[in-house]
């Protein structure tokens, strides 16, 4: 006899729908997948860039930033920032200074060498990476020297020989899956950009066909796909699994790297690079929200946007002129500025309560490729006012305890995301406090997310999360039923949560916020300070705080402070005052004025 609950386990259901949809979609993915549907206002997710200037035949780099900002780039090497950048770069390429090739290698010769789901990871520095391409090719993009270009063809060389990465998942040859492939194509793909100018043309057309024909073999356990160009440029997952942005950004970064090169069949790169275009844009409005929320959770979101998405965003920006990411959907920006809001760090240690969704430990891991980049990526993709508030949220929290670890501005074992951070590293920008940039609230309205943060200061910011519907991708993540606090370094849960919003209002800084749930329930949040609590909680019900009867509804406030004493209440006809605040129940919700 079944047992119908563990029947209906998460477990179950996500086995269960991956093999129907493997069986499916089997005929179809091996083209361009299922999911990849047409979007009627594809053109809305992007804007042209400014001044943007076309490429030209042959023109590298292109990627990450372009000829004419090689100066500027030049420039960065003498500031403190750059110098500590490159330092850390040299010791990742060689264990040492970067004047030489890897010292230590994974023997590893396939994925999963420990066992299922046990990966072998080399953490000795110098270890061979996919990155490696990517950090030489910088080296030689700064000082003209193509003795670090001949060390990205040797590592790109080994990689075609079936070198595995320091963590065996990833490999050019034989990856661990669609998920792994895709960032090993598309970061040494961004070594081929890098280097291109050092190499003759022979080398050129030789690894840059085997990027045009890459091609590793068949992943059955999704209904026997091939994991080339053609099924990842749309990924061999849906939009709603961590595997997709990985993969798709990667095919993204391949594509844009090899296009109008002499040699390739410029037909096929321009229909996949069209097919692309819908898929940056499924990932950030299928999988991901308006609020930067994933369907999986915190800790595979971070997958799908930090490890190969974010950065096939600032390639196309920079090749093509597309900008995904300052535009009027915030959905693109949210996935980077979202950690801003959830994160309170104590003594240089990040951290979120609840991680919500698979594989939690990703989460500001700082270390691998998972859980990494929080800031080296998306200073490559927003507006100078983000960047602005993400440096100062990085120089007041981080900062301080990176540097006495010796690893500031990007912690990750990975030459090719400190690349990054010395690319896009804002220097001369300076910082400015999110909350002079940020609304204080904000919600993912797909996913029925909502987040408020009372300030950027120290550890006793407060910080409220809900997640009022489930959500689902290949892994779900059910509801809460109480709001998650986390205030003056305690964490605390409050109320209850009904069922989902139907409707949200806030002011236009975030100060202030309503939820009118299912059922009547309206709860709202004053972030102000002006009642003369940090945070105040207000709700229509019997809840855990101070409770008055207002003609015939109870009412509960819950406050947040670290004062002595509680604001004053007071009852005023249609309103209840608290400090110089004024609260008004209108139309079945609360009125901050």
């Amino acid at each position: 006899m079944i047992n119908m609950k563990n029947w209906y386990s998460k477990y179950w259901m996500a086995y269960l729908t991956v093999c129907l949809l493997g069986f499916c979609t089997s005929l179809q993915a091996q083209e361009f997948g299922s999911w990849d549907v047409p979007i009627p206002d594809l053109e809305s997710w992007w804007k042209s860039v400014a001044h943007h200037q076309p490429l030209q035949a042959k023109e590298h780099p292109r990627l990450l930033f372009r000829k004419q900002d090689l100066p500027a780039l030049r420039k960065k090497m003498a500031t403190p920032e750059g110098k500590a950048i490159l330092q850390r770069l040299r010791v990742l390429l060689n264990g040492s200074d970067g004047e030489g090739m890897p010292i230590a290698f994974n023997t590893a010769k396939k994925a999963y060498t420990l066992g299922p789901k046990k990966q072998s990871v080399v953490d000795t520095p110098g270890v061979y990476t996919f990155g490696h391409v990517a950090g030489y090719g910088l080296l030689y993009q700064l000082t003209g020297e193509e003795k670090y270009a001949d060390w990205g063809r040797e590592c790109f060389e080994l990689a075609l020989a079936g070198q595995r990465d320091r963590d065996d998942r990833y490999s050019w040859v034989d990856p661990g899956g669609a998920l792994r492939a895709g960032p090993v194509l598309g970061w040494m793909a961004v070594g081929y950009d890098l280097c291109y100018n050092a190499w003759d043309e022979a080398t050129r057309e030789k690894l840059g066909k085997a990027i045009e024909t890459y091609s590793t073999g068949i992943v059955r356990k999704w209904g026997k796909v091939r994991v080339n160009l053609e099924s990842m440029v749309s990924g061999v997952m849906p939009p709603k699994s961590n595997h997709y942005g990985m993969q798709v950004g990667g095919t993204a970064l391949a594509l844009l790297a090899i296009d109008q090169e002499p040699w390739v069949d410029q037909a096929r790169i321009d229909s996949l690079l069209e097919v692309n275009t819908r898929s940056m844009v499924h990932n950030i409005s299928q999988g991901f929200g308006d609020g930067g929320y994933f369907a999986e959770g915190d800790g595979t979101g971070s997958m799908a946007s930090q490890i190969a998405y974010l950065t096939a965003l600032q390639a196309w920006k920079q090749a093509k002129g597309m900008d995904f990411v300052n535009v009027d959907r915030p959905n693109a920006r949210m996935t980077a500025l979202k950690w801003l809001y959830l994160t309170v760090v104590k003594d240089g240690n990040p951290e979120i309560w609840p991680i919500r969704g698979g594989y939690p430990h990703n989460a500001w891991s700082r270390e691998g490729i998972s859980g990494a980049g929080y800031f080296s990526l998306p200073f490559g993709v927003l507006s100078a006012p983000h960047s602005a508030a993400l440096k100062w949220f990085y120089e007041q929290f981080l900062l301080e305890e990176d540097l006495k670890t010796g690893v500031p501005y990007e912690v990750s074992d990975y030459p090719h995301l400190v690349v990054c951070a010395f690319v896009n590293w804002p220097t001369e920008l300076s910082p400015k406090d999110p909350a002079k940039v940020l609304p204080l609230s904000y919600r993912d309205s797909k996913n029925g997310f909502y987040a408020w943060r009372n300030r950027w200061q120290d550890a006793n910011d407060i910080v409220i999360t809900a997640l009022t519907q489930d959500v689902r991708g290949f892994m779900k993540e059910e509801a809460d039923t109480s709001f998650h606090i986390m205030a003056f370094g305690k964490k605390t849960t409050w109320g209850r949560i009904p069922g989902e919003v139907k409707h949200w209002h806030h002011s236009q800084d975030g100060a202030t916020s309503t939820l009118v749930f299912e059922g009547g329930l309206s709860v709202g949040v004053d972030l102000s300070g002006k009642s003369g609590a940090e945070v105040v909680l207000i709700a229509n019900g019997d809840f855990e705080g101070e409770q008055i009867n207002r003609n015939g509804q109870l009412v509960t406030i819950k406050y947040l402070t670290q004062q002595d004493s509680t604001p004053r209440l007071r009852v005023r006809g249609k309103h209840i005052k608290l400090g110089k605040r004024r609260i008004q129940w209108k139309d079945g919700q609360w009125i901050f004025r």
